[in-house]
């Protein structure tokens, strides 16, 4: 059953180089709030970097889904301005675009096979 609100993300994952193009400098901001909450002259019971840290932890996972995702969506909307972003023009992106169109082909075929 097909439901329009349900975006499917196909079965692979982006290079992990194209991901960390998207939001370069949350690996920085990882590291350094890391490094504060390993620190063991951090005697504070409220520890203030538990919630900027567990921010960048989601922002660092949601990279993978957004560049599957982006595939597929700018199929539906092509000329949002999001597309004009460097990390969409990179071959990287071009080679991973590539084979998520080989794998959509291939499954679309195989649903004219079924039906």
């Amino acid at each position: 059953m097909f439901d329009p609100f349900i975006l499917h993300m196909p079965p692979l994952d982006p290079p992990i180089s194209l991901c960390k193009k998207l939001f370069p400098a949350i690996d920085e901001w990882h590291d350094q709030l890391a490094a504060e909450e390993l620190n063991p002259d951090n005697n504070d019971p409220i520890q203030p970097i538990v919630a900027p840290y567990a921010f960048v932890q989601v922002i660092m996972m949601l990279r993978k889904p957004f560049i599957q995702g982006s595939v597929l969506m700018m199929e539906l909307h092509l000329c949002h301005p999001i597309w004009q972003h460097s990390i969409f023009s990179d071959p990287a992106y071009f080679s991973f675009k590539r084979q998520v169109d080989i794998i959509a082909l291939k499954g679309s075929s195989m649903l004219i096979l079924i039906c």
